[in-house]
């Protein structure tokens, strides 16, 4: 079976995982490729703009015009390892959210498996 040298892992474009956010219900969701659905965090009206805040990491944003606007900054903000993680840590709430994601706002995106200056480690012993 052929192995890749750590040169050659460190040169490869990086992978990049799909997910779907949400906006619905005073909330934000993300949907991973595997298909479980996690709640993210809030995302509420101020008057005129929307505001968001991530319930795992207190990520934060204000004076957003739409739905759509806050879930574009969510997605330029967001990194790989965090949000893989919260799909271990909290549950899918498909069914118990009450929620039609069909018809919710929402936002294709792809995420780097590493960002921007992480290193690739050579794990073998």
């Amino acid at each position: 079976m052929p192995t890749q040298t750590v040169d050659e892992v460190r040169n490869a474009a990086p992978r990049r995982q799909p997910y779907t956010l949400y906006a619905a219900k005073g909330r934000v969701y993300a949907r991973n490729a595997a298909g479980p659905v996690i709640d993210l965090g809030s995302l509420t009206r101020d008057g005129t703009a929307w505001r968001y805040e991530l319930d795992g990491n207190h990520l934060s944003g204000e004076s957003l015009f739409t739905e759509e606007e806050a879930l574009r900054d969510i997605a330029r903000r967001l990194h790989f390892l965090w949000l893989d993680g919260q799909f271990t840590a909290l549950p899918d709430v498909r069914q118990s959210a009450g929620v039609d994601f069909e018809s919710a706002a929402k936002l294709e995106i792809e995420l780097d498996e590493l960002g921007p200056n992480e290193r690739v480690e050579d794990a073998r012993v």
